[in-house]
């Protein structure tokens, strides 16, 4: 097995190290190294936005070498839920850290001045960024790319301005159209005065005593599922086309989730923006097919016929936060917003959820358009919404200087927490279908997220399970899911690479993973990320949902806040067990 090579950066001195960390080998790569490298450098008794505070980068260990294994994972102490944060992003980055010879980065402290660092192998050189600070995301790409000259297998990453004034819910943008967008890593690279990083690698070849034959044999295997099989769908319409099922069923969040369906659902379906907007479709680097839809969006900017031309990649999320949640239901006004968003460096889902709980607030009266800035704002006013997000970057009124910590934030000074959409201090994902993905985000889940364990999934296989079942179904998903993590493999595709598959595929680039105990693996990567989060401050007993959740019909089913509190106990009472069988208690 390889031994990884991790750069630690430190940014208050400019200087740099590779190190082989032997010791790591036995949690791969990805999110199992991440979390190894985070747990032995986070400062957990300092403001997650300290200088000491730690960035940490890891390429899945099956990149490069295997089809859809594109991802890297970002773990760091997050500025929006002072707890756990993590963030995964496909692109060029793994490639690039690959090909530079890297599994992993490590950066902390802070530079004196604004800057982007330039990765090339084991180089590391700290760029002046002034010129680049307060611009839009895709205008410091642009700028980067004309002074490297360095064109191919490289990745860019940057933020926005709302990454520069520590917005608790920025994001990172990785080559483009992909994106750490979760839990506010923007806000600790402004914080470290990172604007960007560029990563250049001179490339790395597949180990030698790799059997090609056997290789190249398993890798067509698994190329030809992935272009005619299952993940077909993903290059069609991508994740838009779940708009019209979910609104069908009635769990498509819509005006900030006082309804569940939306009567222009079908303007903003993934087959609407096909037919309309589509102009071509993209993938990560290793994926053959090419999931990420770009739509085109014209806009007049002077009346003799002179046109800007902005293209925009979206997908399910974007037009349920920025869509429905927001009851915009014009393609173009969801594209604007997503725009808006990109070149501010904004989380898009949190950002719906934050203007979401921003227009019934208003409406209750407990904020005012004086606390706004604003004339107007209500459900589906593209141009307010936009007017709002400048405002959230650039206002100093008391109003946004709280927005920027988070909706928590806002709910402590001004109220109105029953209809904030959180699980658990980060925006809820485009699902309201019932228990397992209230739970599933919420409670077991360790980001947070949809993508932890899916149970919006299990809730449309069968919505009568009991609250033991479910934490059975989602904890043996959420524990499989640390260790896949590990792999760099994207999700989309966990059905082609079965376990037997991805053991395959380890030895044939020189890991041996037989011996390993998968399960045994996911669950230590599980509950290590678990007691990081009780040691700062989650507490199964006192958790609880706001009202919202339970006040709207998910599918047409009220859910019961004593289902609930049985699914806590079933959870803990499981946890207790898994805490036992490694030691930990």
């Amino acid at each position: 097995m390889k031994t990884p090579k991790i750069l630690f950066i430190d940014l208050n001195d400019g200087s740099y190290v590779v190190k082989e960390r032997p010791d790591l080998k036995k949690y791969l790569g990805g999110t199992g190294i991440a979390t190894e490298l985070f747990l032995e450098n986070v400062n957990i008794d300092r403001d997650p936005l300290d200088p000491s505070q730690p960035i940490i980068i890891v390429a899945g260990y099956l990149t490069p070498y295997f089809p859809v294994a594109t991802k890297s994972v970002a773990i760091f102490y997050s500025p929006l839920t002072y707890s756990f944060g993590e963030s995964h992003a496909g692109g060029r980055l793994a490639l690039a850290l690959k090909l530079s010879g890297l599994d992993g980065i490590v950066i902390k402290g802070k530079n004196p001045y604004p800057c982007y660092i330039s990765i090339n192998d084991f180089n590391v050189i700290i760029n002046n960024a002034y010129p680049l600070w307060g611009l839009k995301a895709t205008e410091s790409a642009t700028y980067i790319r004309d002074k490297e000259g360095k064109a191919g297998l490289r990745s860019i990453l940057r933020i926005g301005p709302a990454g520069e004034n520590y917005t608790a819910f920025s994001m990172v943008i990785v080559d483009t159209y992909r994106h750490f967008g979760r839990l506010g890593l923007g806000a600790l690279m402004g914080a470290k005065n990172i604007k960007a990083m560029i990563i250049t690698g001179s490339g790395r070849e597949i180990d030698k005593d790799t059997n090609y034959f056997e290789y190249k044999t398993f890798f067509e295997e698994v190329h030809k599922k992935v272009i005619s099989g299952s993940m077909r769908k993903y290059h069609e319409f991508g994740t838009a086309l779940n708009i019209m099922p979910l609104n069908e069923l009635k769990a498509l969040p819509t005006k900030n989730l006082k309804e569940t369906s939306f009567d222009k659902a079908e303007d903003i379906s993934g087959e609407a923006f096909a037919e309309h907007v589509l102009t071509r479709k993209f993938a990560c680097a290793g994926c053959p097919l090419g999931c990420i839809h770009i739509a085109t969006r014209r806009e007049r900017f002077a009346p003799e016929e002179e046109w800007e031309r902005n293209d925009i990649s979206y997908d399910y999320e974007l037009i349920y936060a920025l869509g429905s949640l927001l009851g915009i239901g014009n393609r173009l006004g969801i594209l604007k917003m997503i725009e808006c968003t990109e070149e501010l460096g904004l989380d898009a889902i949190y950002t719906g959820v934050f203007l979401a709980w921003t227009t019934e607030a208003l409406e209750k009266g407990i904020i005012s358009l004086s606390d706004l800035g604003v004339e107007s704002l209500s459900f589906g006013d593209v141009e307010a919404y936009i007017k709002v997000l400048k405002e959230l970057i650039y206002s100093d009124k008391s109003f946004y200087t709280t927005a920027r910590r988070g909706l928590v934030e806002l709910t402590k000074v001004y109220g109105g927490r029953d209809y904030a959409l959180l699980m658990n201090k980060n925006a809820m994902a485009g699902y309201h279908t019932g228990y397992a993905n209230l739970i599933g985000q919420g409670l077991v889940g360790i980001r947070n997220a949809h993508t932890d364990n899916a149970g919006y999934a299990l809730d449309q296989e069968n919505n009568n399970l009991k609250p033991e079942e479910t934490i059975d179904m989602l904890l043996e998903e959420e524990i499989y899911r640390a260790f896949f993590n590990c792999t760099g493999i994207c999700l989309f595709a966990r059905k082609i690479y079965d376990t037997v598959s991805i053991k395959k595929a380890s030895s044939l680039i020189g890991y041996e993973i037989e011996d390993i105990d998968i399960k045994k693996l996911g669950e230590e990567i599980y509950l290590k990320k678990l007691r990081f989060k009780m040691k700062t401050g989650f507490d199964i007993d006192s958790f609880n949902f706001p009202e919202r959740f339970f006040q709207t019909p998910a599918m047409n089913k009220y859910l019961s806040k004593e289902w609930v509190e049985e699914a806590k106990k079933a959870y803990k009472k499981r946890l207790e067990l898994l805490f036992k069988e490694h030691g930990l208690l």
